[in-house]
């Protein structure tokens, strides 16, 4: 039903209201005539929306999938990895400098576990003085790091 059709309805339904309200005059009738056009235009007036209802549709939501979120996350990790082994390289690099280690090339291996928590496990540097470089990183990093010296590619 459109909303033309259900104007011209309200408005056609208050109309015979008020014509048999004016006409029945002193009729017996009268209040049981009016009750009966004021179910019949609360009917009209009802009616849209009724009919909207059950036309109503919920759309269906689709099978939410874990494997989304899981891999956001994923994604989340790896970027978080990154850029803690680049800063963590950054310190390490400053703070073997300060010691006076001359190291070419460094790199942290970080590892974000399941309780999102970081863990750096090995560290390889290429420097001469790996056991200068050991003792600065293991200092910085705690003494379970293992420190590495070969070739970075």
């Amino acid at each position: 039903m459109d909303i033309k059709a259900a104007v011209l309805a309200v408005c056609s339904v208050t109309a015979a209201k008020c014509l048999i309200g004016q006409t029945a005059g002193s009729l017996k009738m009268k209040g049981q005539l009016k009750l009966i056009l004021d179910i019949l235009l609360a009917l009209v007036i009802t009616a849209p929306f009724v009919s909207g209802f059950s036309d109503l549709a919920l759309p269906e939501i689709g099978a939410y999938e874990l494997s989304d979120t899981e891999y956001q996350q994923e994604l989340y990790d790896r970027a978080l990895a990154e850029q803690t082994a680049t800063n963590v390289e950054n310190i390490l690099i400053e703070q073997l400098a300060a010691a006076g280690i001359d190291c070419k090339k460094i790199s942290a291996e970080v590892n974000i576990l399941s309780d999102g928590s970081i863990s750096i496990s090995r560290v390889t540097v290429d420097t001469e003085d790996i056991a200068g470089a050991a003792e600065v990183i293991r200092c910085t990093l705690g003494d379970e790091t293992e420190v590495v010296n070969e070739e970075i590619w």
